[in-house]
């Protein structure tokens, strides 16, 4: 065979060998792909569906489940949107395994049996006025926890307790960050502390809720501000006014503010309260309220 006949059979030789390398590469990583992936390498003539439309439908038929909080993800949990977190698709679930409030609400802790030292629901309401409640000047200033996107936010706020029916009232000006959140994102935590240099005077309440913003054009607005909100001192009505006048000054005050500032409504569903005080009283320090659903 001469030179130029071998070159050329040489040549296809290689050509073959590495035509075959990459099919056998090609379906090899194939093998490794998602149906979506697979899709998306396809050739045009054979592609069924857009990688998007099959990716939606994988999505919808996975339901997303309870899970626990420690657990993991696994291989064959569908594709995650970046920005995603479990609690944008899943409950979460706490149990006394992965939270100690739950033991020092009601299992056996020092010094007490399990689910003894429990305060009845009517007395630790009463216990819960008289921490937070109050209207007016006696509002108490709450830290206010909201999030958006999975990044929180936490600010400090008056609020003010309907102790009958368990919500908290709130006023506050058009624009700011935390209202944005809240539009977009009901769900809030409050806190509110007293502060403490030991662990004998200890006084801690931290609330669960759901939040509303109530703007100008509600006829519960302004009620609000008359019964409940401290909103007097911003009008600063003349010391010298007569009723009357006092009266004047305090309605176009309330009329003006209808369009800067909304009103807050916060359903409490959960409030937790750690006080040393209530050991004194043969009760545990951890209580609890929860909205019945």
């Amino acid at each position: 065979m001469s030179r130029v006949k071998k070159y050329f059979a040489l040549s296809f030789v290689i050509c073959l060998a590495g035509v075959c390398g990459v099919a056998c590469s090609q379906e090899q990583s194939m093998a490794g792909k998602s149906e979506v992936e697979k899709i998306e390498t396809k050739s045009p003539e054979v592609k069924t569906a857009p990688a998007a439309e099959v990716q939606e439908k994988a999505v919808e038929k996975a339901e997303a489940k309870s899970i626990e909080a420690q657990a993991e993800i696994d291989n064959n949990h569908p594709p995650i949107e970046p920005g995603f977190s479990c609690v944008d698709c899943h409950e979460i679930k706490l149990d006394a395994n992965t939270t100690a409030t739950q033991n020092w609400l009601y299992a056996e802790t020092p010094g007490k049996e399990a689910n003894e030292g429990v305060m009845p629901e009517d007395v630790f309401l009463k216990e819960v006025r008289k921490v937070i409640g109050g209207i007016k000047i006696e509002s108490k200033t709450f830290v206010l926890g909201t999030s958006m996107n999975n990044r929180p936010l936490t600010t400090t706020a008056e609020f003010t307790l309907d102790p009958e029916k368990m919500m908290l009232y709130g006023f506050h000006e058009q624009g700011t960050e935390k209202l944005e959140h809240i539009k977009k994102n009901p769900y809030v935590s409050m806190n509110y502390h007293v502060e403490f240099n030991s662990f004998d005077v200890f006084l801690c309440c931290q609330i669960l809720g759901r939040a509303e913003l109530i703007d100008g054009e509600n006829p519960e607005y302004e009620q609000l501000m008359i019964n409940l909100l401290p909103y007097e001192d911003g009008a600063r009505v003349p010391k010298d006014a007569t009723p009357e006048q006092r009266e004047e000054h305090l309605k176009k005050f309330r009329q003006g503010v209808k369009r800067g500032f909304y009103i807050s409504k916060i359903t409490i569903d959960r409030l937790t309260m750690i006080n040393m005080e209530f050991v004194k009283e043969g009760h545990r320090r951890v209580q609890r309220w929860e909205r019945k659903k």
